[in-house]
């Protein structure tokens, strides 16, 4: 359920960014949701979220929303054979988004790297997107990774 609701969260953030950041009632747009598949407990979820992490913001937080996020996060080698084309850009659209923080990007490299050798998948990269974001991991999938404790100051940005 967490990568579908971050799937809404993205549409909302996308809805902001596209209207001067003005978040719709979410009756205004759950027909359209509803049409795409998503269930009300999944639409109430991504709106909730949505507000709980803006509303102690100043309201004109997305008056001048940027069109592209200040800094770029150069990856290494490594990182770059690890992560499909697609799967980077979701993680840079959801950056520049704000729907996640440099320090939430980079947990969510760290734990993809963790898996070695394989190739990330857009719909894998989703899935540890949303286990960080929501602080959630799918109950009977093997995520050893949920353990591991990244140590900011390690962070090369």
């Amino acid at each position: 359920m967490g990568s579908r609701v971050l799937e809404i969260v993205v549409f909302l953030m996308d809805h902001m960014r596209e209207n001067q950041g003005a978040l719709p009632f979410m009756d205004d747009l759950s027909g359209e949701l509803h049409g795409l598949g998503y269930t009300d407990a999944e639409i109430s979820s991504a709106y909730s979220w949505v507000l709980d992490r803006f509303e102690s913001m100043h309201e004109t937080f997305f008056e001048q929303f940027p069109s592209e996020h200040f800094s770029n996060r150069v990856l290494t080698q490594y990182e770059r054979l690890q992560l499909t084309p697609d799967a980077y850009g979701y993680l840079l659209k959801l950056l520049n988004l704000r729907v996640i923080d440099d320090q939430q990007f980079e947990s969510i490299l760290e734990r993809a790297v963790i898996f070695g050798p394989h190739l990330i998948s857009l719909d894998q990269i989703k899935m540890l997107t949303s286990a960080v974001l929501f602080n959630e991991f799918p109950d009977g999938e093997n995520m050893s990774t949920s353990d591991v404790h990244i140590d900011p100051t390690l962070f090369v940005n």
